[in-house]
């Protein structure tokens, strides 16, 4: 990804005038950096934010660092997981690329997207694995393309204001799935949030440092996995204990079963990432 455009790239992969662009950098439509010597520099967040709400179309999405079929495939919600569930299976990495990237490009929310697309299909590939249709190495392969994809997503997000409220989270010791952590960064990110998810497979000890460290508003655990139930109810209980006072906790995953849940102390429970983006700006 290109880190700062010139007017000139901008209007060649947008298809139009240099002038056009200059006009809207001066106007403040696009934000944008000056150099020194007074020339105009545009970030690609800031750029797509402005594409996004005015409904532009990318003609030359390889100019911006963009796949080049950028805008060509299904950009409608309710079809793209299907689509999604095939790229992944098939080992086409472009093409989940292509899918997730077009999506947020056409406005719909990461929350959305994360929603109604990406965990759908992976319980779809899930299904096939049961029923032999589809291989291990298939859905932990999809898990990487996705992840990797995702993290291309977060260079696409404006940075935070200055002061921003504070998130973070993670997956449990024994919890090695690390999609709904990041996700939830993103989510958290996208809805104007200093967010950092400091990964999976972590003790509640060290998170409980993290959360001395950092001083977050809120701190999100995803719990896809638990290895020991009884030492993990014991754990968050003491975590929760120390700073449930200070520190909204919110958490989610298959793991937490109603009965568990029922033992648990914590601010918010979603299931969803939409869930999640309406909890914390409740909060806001």
């Amino acid at each position: 990804m290109n880190d700062l455009l010139t007017p000139k790239q901008v209007a060649n992969a947008i298809a139009v005038s240099e002038s056009s662009v200059k006009r809207w950098c001066d106007k403040g439509s696009i934000p944008t950096k000056y150099t020194a010597g007074g020339h105009r520099r545009i970030a690609l967040p800031g750029l797509l934010q402005f594409l996004r709400e005015q409904n532009y179309e990318i003609a030359r999405p390889e100019l911006l660092g963009l796949p080049s079929n950028t805008g060509r495939s299904v950009r409608v919600i309710e079809r793209a997981s299907e689509a999604l569930v095939t790229a992944l299976t098939e080992g086409h990495e472009e093409e989940t690329r292509r899918i997730l990237i077009d999506l947020y490009l056409a406005e719909h929310s990461l929350g959305a997207i994360c929603d109604q697309v990406i965990a759908p299909a992976f319980e779809k590939i899930g299904n096939l694995w049961e029923c032999g249709s589809a291989e291990v190495f298939q859905e932990r392969q999809g898990c990487e393309f996705t992840l990797r994809v995702l993290h291309e997503l977060g260079t696409l997000i404006e940075s935070p204001p200055s002061g921003a409220p504070k998130a973070i989270g993670a997956a449990p010791a024994g919890d090695q799935y690390n999609l709904a952590t990041t996700m939830a960064e993103l989510v958290l990110r996208d809805a104007g949030w200093n967010a950092t998810s400091l990964g999976d497979n972590l003790p509640l000890a060290t998170l409980g440092e993290a959360i001395k460290k950092h001083r977050p508003r809120v701190f999100w655990l995803s719990c896809s996995h638990l290895h020991d139930v009884g030492s993990f109810l014991d754990e968050y209980t003491r975590l929760h204990d120390e700073f449930g006072l200070s520190v909204a906790f919110v958490v989610g995953g298959r793991a937490l079963s109603e009965e568990l849940r029922q033992k648990m102390k914590y601010a918010a429970f979603c299931d969803n990432m939409q869930h999640l983006q309406g909890f914390v700006q409740s909060l806001a």
